[in-house]
C-alpha cells in the first residue's frame, strides 16, 4: 500500500454527517494547511451536497499539498496487490519489519465505527482523529515512534501502526497508540502502555489526563468556532475517505479482524536473523544467552477442492491449540554489544503440505491428537500408511523442548517433543530440523505409542527422562526411560501396569522418579484408543476413582511404593522436593478438578472477543509422600489393593489461581520459595472479569509458596498476553535474575519481549519482534 491509499479519491460522494450540524461553513486561507483564495465568501450550507462540492477543491488541494510536502513512509505494496487480500497478507504487512517510520510532519488520519451518541460525544471524536497535518497546534509536538518507546525518541508511528489502526476502526487502537505518538498534541496522554498498575485495584484517576479514555488531540482556546468546525468537517469527511480506501483495498470480514486480535492467525517465520528494536529500557545487565519459545505456528491451512466446472479453495483448521503446528523462535542476548537477535522457524512445512493435499490430517498413530477433527472420513483408516517419521518437517513436535540432548550421536541439539513419542532433532544454530525420531528407533525396548511430552532433565548427572505408554487391549505398560551422554542409547528404568491416562509431565528427585497416573477410563478400552484419532475422545475422565502416585527407585530401577489422592488433574509440576530426615517427598503441582483446561483450549472457541471460554487456571497444592522407604515393604504385599494403599496427604500451598510456571532453575529438586507463573489479572486482584478481556492469560505473577499472608506481585498491559515466563539467575540469591517472556499485543497485532527484575518486578527492558507471534500453550527454555 502505497501513500496513495492515504489521498482523497478526486470524486467525493454525498457527505455523511461527522456529529456537528453546522448552517455556515467558512472556506477561509489556513497557511498552515489551505492555499485558497482569502477573498472566498462564506457558503450557505443548506445540504451536505452544495457543502461538499464547495469544499471539494479546497479539500483536494489541502489533501494534495501537505501529502506532496510530508513524506510518508511506504508500506510494503505485497499486502494490497490482490483484489480480495487474506487477513494474512494484512496480518504481513503490519507485520513487516522493514517498514520504516513516519516523519513526524507526516499525517495520519485514525478511522473509527463508533457512533457519535451526541454532538457532544461527536464533537469529542472528531477532535480525537484530528490530524497534525490540519490541526495548528500539533505541528510543533514532539512524537514517538511506539508508545513503550521513551519520548526522546523524535521518531513518528510507524505505517504498520497506522495501517492497524485504520484497518481496526478502533477508538482504542487509536488511543493505544497515544497522542504524542499518532497526532503528535504533545499531551502525555496515558496509554495500554502507560505505567504499570500493580497489586491496585483502583482505577485510573480522572483530570487533565483522563486515563486512557483521555482525548488524542485537543484544540487550542483561542481558536474560533467557525474555524474548529471548518476543521472538524475535513477531518470527518477525510476520515470516511481512508475508511472507503481501506475497505476497497484490504476486503476484511470482521471476523478476519477478529481472527487477527485474537493471536491465534498463521505466524510468519524470519529464518535469518534480525536485531530487534528496543522501545523502552536498557540492555540487562549480563544476560548471555538465548531463549527458545515453542509454540502453535499454523493453525489454518488452505486446500483446494475441484467443483463440477470451478475449483474452490477451503481452509482446515485445527481444533486444538496443542494440535497446531508448531513454530520455534530463539532470542539472543549478547551483552558485549548490547544487541538482542532475533530469528524464528516454521518447523512441520512437510506436515502442513501433507495436509494441503489430503484436505486435513492423516494421523500415523492412535491419539495422536488432542481433540481435532482430522476432515478424513473412515476409509482413510485402511489406506496403508507411510512411514511415520520419514521426514525432518514431517511431525507436529510442539509440546515439549529439551536442550542438548544426546540423539543421533550428537549432544549438540534441541529436541522438540509431543505426546506420541516423536522427537524432532533441531539446529540450535539456525533451528533447521535434522531429523524426526520416535523413541522406538533410540532402543528397541522403548515400548510406547505415547509419551509424557515433558522430559525432566538432571543437571547433576545429565540424565533425561521420560515415560512411555504403551496401550493393549486391557491394560497400559508404562515404561520410564532415560537417556544420557554416557549411555545415549538409554536405557528402561522401571516398568509398571496402569490403565491409560494423559500425562503432560512428572517429577524427579535426586532418588526418585514420581508418575502420577490420572484417573482416566476407556468405554471400549484399548480398541475404543486404537480406532480414534483424537485422544480426548478415547479417555474420559472419572471423578470416582483415585490419582496413584508411582514412587520409582532411580538406584534399584523398580517401582517401591504407591500412594492414593482424591481424584484430580494436572498438566504441570512446579518441583518436588527430598526430604532425607523424614524419607519423603514433597511435590507441588497445579491442580484442576479435572481436565477441563485441555477440552477449553479449542481455538474456536479462543478466538472470540469475549472471555465466555476462559481458559482455565490452577490452584497450587503439595502433595506430601510421607515413609516412602516403609511403604515399600508394604507395596510388595499390597497387590492393587487399594485399602492398603497410603494416602498422599496434600494441602493447598497458595489460593491464588495460576499456570504454566517457571522455578530458579538452582533451587529444582531443592527447597524453594518463588514460583513464576501466568494467570488472569482480574482474577488475581479480586476484579470483576470484563467482557473484552479475552480467554487467554494476561499476566505474569510472582507467588511466595512458604508465606501466603505476602502479597503477588503482578505485570500486567491492556491487551497483552504473555507466554510461559523463563527465569534466568544473576547470582546464587533465588530470586536474583530476569523473567523473560513475550507478550502479544492485541491492539498493533504484534508481539514484543519483556525482560522483568524477577525481585521487583520492574520492567527492565520491552524489545518489539518483527512478527507476532501466536498466543501460546507451548513452553520455552533459556540456554547459556
Amino acid at each position: 500500500m502505497t501513500t496513495d491509499a492515504l489521498q482523497p479519491s478526486a470524486a467525493t460522494e454525498p457527505l455523511k454527517s461527522a456529529g456537528v450540524e453546522a448552517t455556515t461553513i467558512a472556506v477561509e486561507a489556513d497557511t498552515t494547511v489551505v492555499e485558497a483564495d482569502d477573498s472566498a465568501a462564506k457558503v450557505d450550507t443548506t445540504s451536505a451536497e452544495d457543502a461538499t462540492e464547495t469544499l471539494q477543491p479546497a479539500i483536494d488541494s489541502a489533501s494534495k499539498k501537505n501529502i506532496e510536502t510530508a513524506p510518508v513512509a511506504e508500506i510494503k505494496d505485497d499486502a494490497c496487490t490482490t483484489d480480495h487480500p487474506s487477513a494474512d497478507s494484512v496480518a504481513s504487512a503490519l507485520e513487516d519489519s522493514s517498514i520504516v517510520d513516519v516523519p513526524q510532519s507526516a499525517s495520519a488520519i485514525v478511522g473509527t465505527t463508533s457512533t457519535p451518541e451526541s454532538p457532544r460525544e461527536a464533537d469529542r471524536i472528531s477532535r480525537n482523529l484530528l490530524s497534525p497535518v490540519l490541526s495548528r497546534t500539533s505541528s510543533k509536538a514532539p512524537a514517538t515512534s511506539h508508545p513503550l518507546q521513551s519520548s526522546g525518541d523524535s521518531a513518528g508511528p510507524s505505517p504498520a501502526e497506522i495501517a492497524s489502526a485504520i484497518l481496526l476502526k478502533d477508538g482504542d487502537t487509536a488511543r493505544a497508540l497515544g497522542s504524542a505518538a499518532v497526532l503528535g498534541s504533545g499531551e502525555s496522554e496515558r496509554t495500554a502502555f502507560s505505567p504499570l498498575q500493580r497489586n491496585s485495584t483502583s482505577p485510573v484517576s480522572s483530570g487533565s489526563m483522563r486515563g486512557i479514555h483521555a482525548d488524542i488531540a485537543e484544540v487550542s482556546d483561542d481558536e474560533d468556532s467557525e474555524d474548529k468546525q471548518r476543521r472538524l468537517f475535513k477531518a470527518a469527511e477525510l476520515r470516511r475517505l481512508h475508511r472507503e480506501q481501506m475497505a476497497q483495498n484490504n476486503n476484511l470480514s470482521s471476523e478476519d479482524i477478529q481472527i487477527m486480535r485474537s493471536g491465534l492467525s498463521n505466524a510468519r517465520e524470519y529464518v535469518t536473523s534480525s536485531e530487534l528494536r528496543v522501545l523502552n529500557g536498557t540492555f540487562p545487565d549480563g544476560l548471555r544467552g538465548s531463549l527458545y519459545l515453542l509454540g502453535p505456528g499454523q493453525l489454518d491451512i488452505k486446500y483446494n477442492v475441484q467443483r463440477e466446472l470451478e475449483q474452490a479453495t477451503r481452509v482446515f483448521t485445527y481444533g486444538n491449540i496443542m494440535d497446531a503446528l508448531p513454530l520455534l523462535s530463539k532470542i539472543s542476548f549478547d551483552p558485549i554489544n548490547k544487541t538482542i537477535v532475533h530469528r524464528s522457524r516454521l518447523i512441520a512445512k512437510q506436515a502442513a503440505g501433507r495436509i494441503h493435499m489430503e484436505h486435513g490430517v492423516n494421523t500415523k498413530v492412535p491419539g495422536a491428537l488432542y481433540l481435532t477433527d482430522t476432515n478424513q472420513t473412515v476409509l482413510s483408516k485402511f489406506i496403508p500408511k507411510a512411514q511415520h517419521h520419514a521426514t525432518p518437517e514431517g511431525e507436529c513436535c510442539s509440546q515439549g523442548i529439551e536442550l542438548f540432548m544426546p540423539l543421533q550421536g550428537s549432544s549438540q541439539t534441541i529436541v522438540c517433543t509431543n505426546h506420541v513419542g516423536a522427537l524432532q532433532n533441531i539446529d540450535p544454530a539456525d533451528l533447521r530440523p535434522r531429523s524426526t525420531v520416535d523413541f522406538k528407533s533410540v532402543n528397541s525396548a522403548f515400548k510406547g505409542a505415547l509419551s509424557c511430552p515433558h522430559m525432566q532433565y538432571d543437571s547433576n548427572t545429565r540424565e533425561h527422562f521420560t515415560v512411555l505408554q504403551d496401550v493393549g487391549f486391557r491394560s497400559t505398560t508404562y515404561n520410564v526411560v532415560c537417556i544420557s551422554e554416557t549411555q545415549p542409547e538409554g536405557y528402561v528404568v522401571a516398568s509398571f501396569a496402569a490403565q491409560a491416562s494423559v500425562l503432560h509431565s512428572f517429577a524427579i528427585t535426586q532418588d526418585y522418579i514420581i508418575v502420577p497416573v490420572y484417573p482416566y477410563d476407556s468405554p471400549l478400552g484399548g480398541m475404543s484408543y486404537r480406532w480414534s484419532d483424537s485422544l480426548l475422545e478415547t479417555l474420559s475422565f472419572e471423578h470416582s476413582r483415585p490419582v496413584m502416585f508411582y514412587v520409582i527407585s532411580r538406584e534399584y530401577r523398580r517401582v517401591q511404593c504407591v500412594y492414593q489422592a482424591p481424584a484430580f488433574f494436572a498438566l504441570h509440576q512446579i518441583n518436588a522436593v527430598q526430604e532425607s530426615a523424614t524419607d519423603s517427598v514433597a511435590i507441588d503441582m497445579v491442580t484442576y478438578d479435572d481436565d477441563t483446561v485441555l477440552r477449553r483450549m479449542q481455538i474456536k472457541d479462543l478466538r472470540k472477543s469475549n472471555s465466555a471460554f476462559p481458559v482455565p487456571t490452577g490452584v497450587v497444592r503439595r502433595f506430601q509422600l510421607n515413609g516412602i522407604t516403609m511403604e515399600a515393604t508394604k507395596y510388595v504385599g499390597s497387590k492393587g489393593n487399594l485399602s492398603l494403599i497410603p494416602p498422599a496427604h496434600s494441602r493447598i500451598v497458595r489460593t491464588e489461581r495460576i499456570e504454566l510456571c517457571c522455578i530458579n532453575p538452582i533451587v529444582a529438586a531443592r527447597p524453594y520459595t518463588f514460583v513464576y507463573a501466568l494467570g488472569h489479572s482480574e482474577t488475581l486482584r479480586g476484579q470483576p472479569t470484563q467482557s473484552s478481556v479475552g480467554a487467554m492469560y494476561n499476566c505474569i505473577v510472582k507467588l511466595n509458596t512458604n508465606d501466603s499472608s505476602v502479597e503477588p506481585l503482578i505485570w500486567s498491559r491492556t491487551h497483552c498476553f504473555p507466554s510461559e515466563p523463563v527465569f534466568v539467575p544473576r547470582n546464587d540469591t533465588e530470586d536474583d535474575g530476569y523473567v523473560l517472556s513475550v507478550f502479544f499485543d492485541s491492539m498493533r497485532i504484534t508481539s514484543c519481549l519483556v525482560v522483568l527484575d524477577a525481585q521487583t518486578f520492574n520492567e527492565v527492558l520491552i524489545a518489539q519482534l518483527p512478527a507476532a507471534i501466536p498466543l501460546s500453550f507451548g513452553h520455552a527454555k533459556f540456554a547459556i
